[in-house]
């Protein structure tokens, strides 16, 4: 496959696990028949479209519904309405946000506990604050699939969504764009060994993020997660994890 398309499509693929979603990607995807083929035969453009991920259209109404749903994440998500904005976020999110800190404190005291002691400090918790029962709960489900790194993944996710959403709304030009998601691209093999590890981290992450999660927003992340995955035409089944870049 061409080299330099490969390389984007890898950039981009992590930020499919994001908040934002996959849900655009996988409509350019299937927009394009037999992508992964043009993509071989280096006959796949990379388009705006593809790079921003969002989904061109003529409709003005369906291009307006479009930006809503990108202004939900970068501006009800991300607190980002301007560049300004958008250059403190995303070097934030590459320090590692106050969500991951949180998580990480968190986890470093439970793993401290021998496991007896750790499922009577959680359940201690339920009459007391419902809201870190919670919290502890789930870092206790999912400590055994989390490398040292933890959720650092959700803020790499949402660092590459943001970055492809700053440049569809002008607020940085497609070389920045290249560029920026050059740096999360490699923190992401860093610290993660695969698509799989890197997607599940994410996941819990936004799980995490959510105060109280309910059912049908659990149940949703997990189907998405379980596409993101298995779906043949995602870019998880489609690249390689060790990426040359």
């Amino acid at each position: 496959m061409p080299d330099n398309i490969l390389k984007t499509l890898w950039k981009i693929s992590i930020g499919t696990c994001s908040v934002f979603g996959p849900d655009m990607d996988f409509e350019i995807i299937n927009k394009h028949k037999s992508f992964w083929k043009k993509v071989q035969k280096n006959k796949m453009g990379l388009t705006k479209e593809l790079l921003f991920g969002v989904v061109s259209t003529d409709s003005n109404i369906v291009s307006r519904v479009r930006k809503i749903s990108v202004l939900r994440f970068v501006e009800g998500f991300c607190n980002v309405f301007n560049k300004e904005d958008l250059e403190l976020r995303l070097d934030e999110y590459l320090r590692g946000s106050n969500i991951s800190e949180f998580f990480n404190k968190r986890r470093s005291f439970l793993i401290s506990l021998p496991a007896e002691e750790r499922i009577k400090y959680i359940n201690s918790l339920k009459e007391k604050d419902i809201r870190e029962y919670l919290k502890f709960s789930l870092i206790n489900q999912y400590d055994k699939c989390l490398p040292k790194a933890g959720i650092y993944a959700f803020d790499l996710s949402n660092y590459t969504s943001l970055c492809r959403l700053g440049g569809f709304l002008g607020y940085i030009d497609e070389n920045k764009v290249h560029k920026y998601l050059e740096k999360s691209a490699l923190l992401a093999q860093k610290y993660y060994s695969g698509f799989c590890e890197f997607a599940i981290s994410s996941t819990v992450g936004i799980l995490f993020y959510v105060d109280v999660i309910e059912k049908n927003y659990y149940d949703m992340l997990l189907m998405r997660l379980k596409k993101l995955l298995t779906y043949p035409e995602s870019y998880f089944n489609n690249l390689d994890w060790n990426q040359k870049f």
